[in-house]
């Protein structure tokens, strides 16, 4: 029988996995949302299908990061504390902000997390700094990627193809390309996010094998799009910039090759950051006054507070926790 302390980090998990659906996820529906080519229920189901398929497939390599990367595997099998603050604080964080329809990073916040529980623990010098600074330095390069292969997609899309078929054909082959850029995107986070999660449900020793956590954490994610999804997406599919077929093409396949990238080398990175640096890309070959501005910066200042937030509620939950379960805690 389970005790309560892998009951709750199964429950924190789940918790993470709803709040990347329906923060991070929704921002791949949120194009969609804003060109309406599909219901939200239909786009909702796509993603969440393509989710699960990404987090099923392609994502070893982050769950190993995340799980065993920062901090010491073999540490957080040995104190399911700071398993459970990391994992509780980033729920907390992501939920929060989520119900502000705010995009967020939920790798941020997990890998800000797992920092505070370490610092707490006064495992600084168990901490990989060089694996840490592989994914401050991805973080700064996701939305510069993004942006800036959305910029060379949109453009060479726009002065080839439209001078090549007709208005109609255009038209048609964009709303086809934008699903399947949804698809790809969906794939990605999936392949990439479901790691914050799983990575440290699986590496905690709650459950023998990674295939049940990844099920588990990508039904969570799909529930989380469909089920709160909405908000997010609309505000990053109609409030960023002036969205058309090919805009949504350029940084949805953009956000996809920048999230798939960083997956392949085993760094969680930020769907939302990924996606809004296309978004912001389009628009700027549109003209500085095309991108609201303000929403950006916004934005941009709830990345910079996510990792450091977390952090620092991270180790506060730790402390909590650990007079709590005192006589369960083990230490190194």
């Amino acid at each position: 029988m389970m005790d309560l302390i892998s009951l709750l980090i199964i429950f924190a998990s789940v918790i993470v996995g709803w709040g990347i659906g329906a923060n991070s996820a929704s921002n791949a529906i949120s194009p969609l949302a804003g060109l309406k080519i599909i219901s939200f229920r239909a786009a909702a189901l796509l993603v969440s299908v393509l989710m699960l398929l990404g987090a099923l497939l392609q994502s070893g390599a982050v769950i190993n990061t995340v799980g065993d990367g920062i901090i010491p595997r073999e540490v957080l099998e040995a104190n399911k504390l700071a398993t459970l603050s990391s994992l509780l604080a980033t729920a907390v964080f992501v939920v929060l902000v989520t119900t502000e329809a705010i995009p967020v990073s939920a790798s941020q916040a997990v890998i800000g997390a797992l920092l505070g529980s370490g610092l707490s623990m006064g495992l600084l010098g168990s901490l990989d700094v060089s694996v840490v600074s592989r994914i401050f330095l991805a973080w700064l390069l996701t939305p510069v990627m993004s942006l800036l292969l959305a910029i060379i997609i949109y453009v060479f899309f726009i002065n080839y193809m439209s001078k090549r078929i007709g208005l109609v054909a255009f038209s048609e082959t964009f709303r086809f390309l934008v699903l399947l850029g949804t698809a790809f995107v969906a794939f990605s986070l999936g392949a990439n996010n479901a790691g914050n999660a799983a990575g440290l449900l699986i590496s905690s020793g709650v459950f023998q094998g990674s295939l049940l956590p990844l099920i588990l954490v990508g039904l969570a994610m799909g529930f989380g799009v469909s089920s709160f999804g909405g908000r997010v997406a609309n505000t990053v599919g109609r409030n960023i910039t002036l969205i058309d077929p090919v805009t949504v093409f350029a940084s949805q396949f953009a956000a996809g090759i920048t999230v798939y990238f960083f997956t392949l080398i085993g760094i969680p990175v930020s769907a939302s950051q990924a996606i809004i640096g296309g978004l912001v890309g389009v628009g700027m070959t549109k003209g500085s006054g095309m991108i609201n501005d303000r929403l950006v910066v916004l934005i941009f200042i709830g990345w910079v507070i996510t990792p450091i937030g977390a952090a620092i509620l991270s180790a506060v939950i730790y402390r909590i926790l650990a007079h709590l379960f005192l006589a369960q805690l083990v230490l190194q």
